[in-house]
């Protein structure tokens, strides 16, 4: 985060009533004669003093990103169909040759952005993919093909054998790949999960490609004709486009390993 964005308080809406005292994080607020006010320059931006306080006396600079206003006190997500929709949810490997469209793709990336981070550092960013897509998955099965055992443990050909391991085998000819970079992997991953959820409601299918980002991340020559930077990481590579097939029941899933104290 830059510091182009500051909060600010309305001092005449202001009632001193110190919810965005107790919810700082880096205790930039305090009361000064039942007033809320910034102390300090250790800010980093989250948004909680803007988001708890009951008269809207908090107000921002330096941001364009609309503010909503929550008209419900009720759950967003209903638990049940949340559970349902976890329970069938399916890696999808047979996609339609039907191009996504770029409104969707816009969408799918707003899910990521909006995406809490650590330290609310927002330093996650996207590559999208639609056109070379043969072309960069050839060059990482030539690697897993020609690299030692020691680089790539377990490897593919042992696991599928070599005459799987040709184009089509990491992408499943998806018409579209994102890309979700960050030099904290965790928020990538992160972003990478609301991405998906957002994928599945615009009826698209999804899959993580999880053999593409260890040799993609190894593979200089390849994150330089991406622009992957020094420090930053592919932590996530999602292959996403419209189903060929429908499940019809959910798969069984091993019991939650679960420690108790």
């Amino acid at each position: 985060m830059t510091d182009e964005i500051q909060f600010f308080v309305d001092n005449e809406k202001c009632t001193g009533c110190g919810l965005c005292v107790s919810d700082c994080q880096r205790r930039v607020f305090e009361i000064q004669n039942n007033k809320a006010v910034a102390k300090g320059a250790n800010c980093f931006q989250c948004g909680h003093c803007l988001a708890i306080c009951p008269e809207n006396a908090v107000k921002i600079n330096g941001s364009d990103d609309e503010v909503w206003e929550l008209n419900s006190k009720s759950a967003f997500l209903d638990q049940k169909n949340l559970e349902t929709h976890l329970k069938f949810r399916r890696s999808i490997r047979q996609y339609k040759d039907t191009p996504v469209e770029r409104e969707k793709i816009e969408k799918i990336i707003e899910a990521g952005r909006l995406t809490p981070t650590a330290s609310n550092t927002q330093n996650v960013r996207y590559i999208v993919i639609q056109n070379g897509i043969d072309d960069i998955e050839d060059e990482v099965i030539e690697q897993y093909k020609s690299s030692n055992k020691t680089v790539f443990p377990g490897t593919l050909i042992n696991n599928y054998g070599p005459d799987r391991l040709k184009r089509g085998f990491l992408f499943h000819k998806a018409p579209l790949v994102i890309l979700v970079i960050s030099p904290r992997e965790v928020n990538a991953c992160l972003a990478a999960m609301n991405m998906e959820l957002m994928a599945e409601t615009l009826g698209l299918g999804t899959v993580y490609v999880g053999l593409f980002t260890a040799p993609a991340n190894l593979n200089k020559k390849l994150r330089e004709s991406l622009g992957v930077i020094e420090g930053e990481t592919i932590a996530a590579c999602l292959a996403i486009g419209y189903s060929k097939v429908q499940y019809l029941r959910t798969a069984p899933r091993k019991k939650a390993n679960v420690v108790w104290r």
